[in-house]
């Protein structure tokens, strides 16, 4: 009974790992990650793409100037990632783009929101609005 009972958690934990790391593209909005509030901006388009690797997010660091309508794709290179922006309440998913305005200075952290593996927690970058 044991073994058989660790089998099958064995076998669920390793259909969730793949699952999150090697998921297919997530082309929905859901929740606030399709939405553009650039509406409001009062400064210039600023458009990046971040490139999503097993764990990596590269650049690592966008700047942006407060007011700026900010353009962000993420490109999946290697699994499946999404970007959470803290502070902002944004979230990319699969290969999605989103566009906000850079409303609040200060330094942001964005960091991989689906767990994809061991390096997970090393996938952090950071937003800097001036």
């Amino acid at each position: 009974m044991k073994k058989w009972m660790l089998t099958l958690c064995l076998a669920v934990c390793a259909s969730m790992i793949l699952t999150a790391c090697g998921g297919g593209n997530d082309s929905k909005g859901g929740g606030n990650a399709s939405g553009s509030d650039a509406s409001a901006s009062t400064g210039e388009k600023k458009t990046f793409t971040i490139k999503a690797t097993n764990w990596n997010f590269e650049p690592a660091e966008i700047r942006v100037n407060q007011g700026d309508t900010v353009e962000i794709k993420l490109v999946n290179e290697e699994g499946y990632h999404e970007i959470e922006i803290k502070g902002y309440n944004k979230t990319i998913k699969g290969d999605q783009t989103i566009t906000f305005t850079a409303d609040k200075a200060g330094e942001f952290d964005f960091i991989c929101s689906v767990f994809c593996g061991t390096g997970h927690d090393d996938m952090i970058g950071k937003l800097i609005v001036e």
